[in-house]
């Protein structure tokens, strides 16, 4: 599918229906996402795919969300690993055999010392950033597996750890509703490319 016509395509999709989703076409999805661009290549986040606990977690949605994540076949949740310098020395080390020794050695320590170096907005900047990547990248994936989806921001992040049984370094982003749906939704409004691009 040609990119326009794959942009097109992608919709917010609120409602889902009863068809059942493959979670290997959610694997090859997510490994697809997982070729976006990262910062540093550190490649920051940890994805995991919620089907027995769904209800559970629906009880964290706000408004309308906690409907949507219980009639979704499948939510994605998405997490950033906050401990970046440890995320950097683990690429190092699974990458032992594919990275050039320049590469390694920046996994291994530059990048360790810089992000120690990190505020916490900083950090806190940098994550967001890359999840905003790799979700984007997730969404087109899943649209050209033929799957509606939605992202939510709207839950409540102060309890999706202990829910999903998620170590706290992981920092949850966002959800991903997941299935398929007979909606036909109008195309959102875009304003003119002309009202959004200056040249100087």
């Amino acid at each position: 599918m040609k990119f326009l016509e794959l942009n097109k395509k992608r919709h917010a999709y609120k409602t889902f229906n009863d068809k059942p989703v493959d979670l290997k076409d959610i694997r090859t999805a997510i490994e697809i996402a997982t070729l976006a661009p990262s910062a540093h290549n550190m490649q920051p986040w940890k994805f995991v795919i919620v089907t027995d606990k769904k209800d559970q977690l629906a009880t964290l949605g706000f408004r309308a969300n906690g409907e949507q994540i219980r009639q979704a076949k499948v939510v994605i949740a998405l997490f950033s690993d906050t401990d970046l310098p440890k995320r950097a020395r683990k690429i190092a080390r699974i990458g032992v055999h594919s990275l050039g020794d320049e590469q390694l050695a920046k996994f291994a320590q530059s990048y360790p010392k810089l992000f120690e170096q990190y505020d916490e907005k900083t950090s806190s900047d940098y994550l967001a950033f890359n999840s905003g990547l790799v979700a984007m990248n997730l969404v087109l994936a899943l649209t050209d597996q033929g799957f509606a989806s939605n992202m939510l921001l709207g839950f409540d992040k102060s309890a999706i750890n202990e829910v999903l049984d998620i170590d706290s370094r992981f920092r949850p982003e966002l959800l991903i509703t997941v299935g398929y749906s007979d909606d036909k939704p109008e195309p959102s409004y875009r304003l003119p490319v002309d009202e959004v691009i200056e040249q100087r």
